[in-house]
């Protein structure tokens, strides 16, 4: 590893509590990496501020920014990713007005005979990734230390960010020998929603399986774990978590994955100039399939980067794949993780937790009230909007179920704007039901009658009481800035684990605590 590197990247928290707080109004230098053979987003990459230990990471459209302050200093911003030359950029080159564009170009290695035909040949893939799960205790942090960073979670709707989070968290660890879940601790420097973004509230919600109102389909934690949506994110680090079980399909990471998996050829790829082997992930346990990449150094076997994602094969309406969806598959989860070397030891240098989940929006189209005329037989139906097809509707697509049983109509009295009539059914036993329809059972619990109006559709041709599913992402992530061996340093303000980070009885750090970190806020959509 680059001794160099290590040396600029590792430093000690608290040695100033009097740095500036960067959190400046617009006063930031904004780019965005591109690949420079395909001109695609170069996501995750890191970019450090030189000699400062202080950096992000780029976001999915390859963008990122950094405060002008660093300008004014005229120093260095350094830009690594896995597979690309690191890229070395002068701060007075860049604009403070517009996007900087930086391209980025992938790095080749020459392999000599000798690499190919002894070692090559020599180690297989499962033999590589068992020294590097033994190594563990000898790559990682044994010692407790902490990590400041910044974290956000979000949801893409139509690739525009929404329900945009933000923070700035402190991470204390007791160091790997220990169950991250029970005794890493958290504290929080700051926390925003942020109100340049859309807010969605009906997304925003918590899931709902009981209503089934918002659900992520077919993904679960293998354990129980409770926490709020930061924790959870970090559970989902397999690498830190590699001896308690993480999630469906890695399981206890040093038992179950060489074991659950298949693994492809190895391939040399670089890492800030240094080579790391790429081994592709592969495991389809029917209807699930298991995609992904290992990342591994070549000189101490350290796990790098584990990129994990699972996807489910669409299946045709009766149990079997049809010919033109047998090669479909829809994205459950997916998770990037990825280490940096400091001072010989890997530490956590980003974490990204994605999902897919499913929100049934309310009804555009909806009956607002139903009015029971009990001495003329008559049930007035409401709408919060005129119908534009009543012409269309017959007495077979209405229904009007109450405990249970059927409620009959004779005929539609009358039908327009946002108003509908109905004449009952005349029948005795049909009387003493309707009778019961707006009444309170025996235990004061009043019950809702059922009506469906199958035909009915509004000027938008929303069809009534339909309420739509839609798909949307879900990511959680969590950028390093910067590394530290300190303790705990505000015991009394510790996060809440099982509260959400909005809850207003969630501790933060004291206001006169200031820190030279900033949010990595992304453009507006991931297009831009």
């Amino acid at each position: 590893m680059d001794f160099s590197l290590k040396k600029y990247l590792f430093f000690l928290l608290f040695l100033s509590l009097n740095i500036v707080f960067s959190q400046f109004k617009d006063e930031f230098i904004n780019g965005v990496l591109l690949d420079s053979k395909t001109n695609e987003p170069v996501v995750f990459a890191t970019i450090r501020v030189k000699d400062k230990a202080l950096g992000v990471i780029s976001n999915q459209d390859g963008g990122f920014r950094v405060p002008t302050t660093f300008q004014l200093e005229g120093t260095i911003l350094e830009i690594s990713s896995m597979g690309y030359e690191t890229k070395r950029i002068p701060f007075s080159v860049l604009t403070t007005s517009g996007v900087n564009t930086i391209l980025m170009t992938a790095a080749v290695f020459e392999l000599n005979e000798t690499t190919v035909t002894a070692k090559a040949k020599r180690l297989t893939a499962r033999k590589i990734i068992k020294y590097a799960l033994k190594r563990i205790p000898d790559n990682y942090p044994q010692n407790p230390f902490s990590i400041i960073g910044y974290y956000r979670d979000y949801q893409l709707k139509q690739r525009e960010y929404v329900n945009l989070n933000e923070a700035i968290v402190q991470v204390f660890d007791v160091g790997f020998q220990s169950d991250d879940y029970q005794q890493i601790s958290y504290g929080l420097f700051s926390y925003t929603k942020n109100k340049k973004f859309e807010i969605d509230s009906f997304a925003a919600k918590p899931y709902d399986y009981i209503s089934q109102d918002k659900f992520i389909p077919d993904a679960a934690l293998i354990s129980d774990y409770g926490g709020n949506e930061l924790v959870i994110m970090h559970i989902h680090d397999a690498i830190r978590n590699h001896n308690v079980p993480a999630y469906s399909f890695v399981g206890k990471m040093t038992e179950d994955f060489i074991g659950q998996h298949r693994f492809s050829k190895v391939e040399t790829t670089a890492y800030n100039g240094e080579e790391v082997y790429k081994i592709g992930i592969r495991k389809s346990p029917f209807p699930f399939q298991v995609r992904g990449f290992i990342y591994i150094d070549k000189n101490d076997y350290a796990i790098r980067r584990l990129d994990y994602a699972v996807y489910k094969k669409q299946i045709g309406a009766e149990g079997n794949f049809s010919e033109k969806i047998r090669d479909r598959k829809v994205l459950l989860y997916e998770i990037s993780v990825e280490y940096a070397d400091i001072e010989q030891k890997m530490y956590l240098n980003y974490i990204s937790f994605h999902n897919k989940f499913v929100i049934r929006r309310p009804a555009k189209f909806k009956i607002e009230k139903l009015i029971l005329d009990k001495v003329n037989g008559l049930l007035e139906v409401q709408l919060n909007k005129p119908a534009k097809n009543y012409d269309e509707l017959k007495l077979k697509d209405i229904e009007l179920r109450f405990k249970g049983q059927q409620i009959q109509f004779r005929r539609i009295v009358s039908a327009a704007g946002k108003s509908l009539t109905l004449k009952l059914s005349d029948g005795a036993s049909q009387v003493a039901l309707r009778n019961q329809l707006f009444s309170n059972t025996e235990k004061g619990v009043r019950e809702k009658p059922f009506l469906q109006i199958g035909t009915l559709i509004d000027e938008e041709n929303n069809l009534l009481d339909e309420r739509k599913l839609e798909r949307l992402d879900q990511f959680r992530e969590f950028f390093t800035q910067q590394v530290a061996n300190e303790g705990i340093a505000f015991k009394d303000s510790l996060m809440l684990k099982t509260r959400p980070l909005y809850d207003t009885r969630q501790p933060m750090y004291p206001k006169k605590q200031r820190f030279d970190f900033w949010m990595n806020t992304p453009l507006k959509n991931v297009d831009q």
